[in-house]
């Protein structure tokens, strides 16, 4: 909606610079824009709402479902993330999951400090290959920021050697975990290739 302001039983409209211009003085264009992206603002605002009651409604119907399983077995209570459920005829699937977004703290320095002395140590003798995929593991990108995956991969190396371990164990302990996301995807089989066609609730997939 437009902001407006009334002065002595006159409609003024205000600009982006906040100066008032007479609602008279105002395009008509410009006042159908208005109305239009009102409309669909509004109905933007009761899509959200509505995905946010789809959203609160499958973890609570799901919630329940397990509950009855659990009871069945005598199971300990369980959260409704992390899991699949696929329907009887195989044709349909509910995945929610459950990603944590990590970030390294000041022990990740730590630790890279003691890489380069295992590098210095090892210039002469090592692989250079191995020694180049170390070193990129540290590269940042624009923002500034290491590769979690590049930094992690370098656990996965089998190197004997104390001052390695050391950095290794300082990497695991720099780890961090910011905050976790949800994520809710319903799925359908194809009739044609028998594959699982997610079906999305993103404007820009549908």
């Amino acid at each position: 909606m437009a902001d407006t302001q009334v002065i002595n039983d006159k409609v003024y409209w205000v600009n982006p610079q906040g100066a008032l211009i007479p609602q008279e003085r105002v395009k008509k264009e410009d006042q159908i824009k208005e109305e239009l992206l009102d409309d669909i603002s509004t109905r933007w605002a009761d899509a959200q709402t509505a995905l946010r009651q789809l959203k609160a409604w499958i973890y609570s119907e799901v919630g329940a479902y397990l509950i009855l399983i659990q009871e069945q077995y005598g199971a300990p209570p369980r959260k409704a993330e992390g899991l699949t459920l696929k329907d009887f005829t195989g044709r349909r699937k509910l995945e929610i999951k459950v990603a944590s977004l990590i970030d390294f703290d000041e022990r990740l320095q730590v630790a890279k400090g003691l890489i380069d002395q295992c590098i210095d140590r090892w210039s002469e003798n090592s692989d250079q290959n191995l020694v180049t995929v170390i070193k990129d593991a540290f590269r940042v990108n624009q923002e500034g920021r290491v590769s979690i995956p590049r930094i992690l991969g370098l656990r996965r190396l089998n190197i004997a050697d104390k001052d390695w371990q050391q950095a290794m164990t300082a990497i695991t302990d720099s780890v961090i975990v910011e905050h976790t996301k949800k994520y809710i995807r319903l799925y359908q089989r194809s009739e044609d290739e028998g594959k699982w066609i997610a079906l999305p609730l993103d404007l820009a997939s549908l």
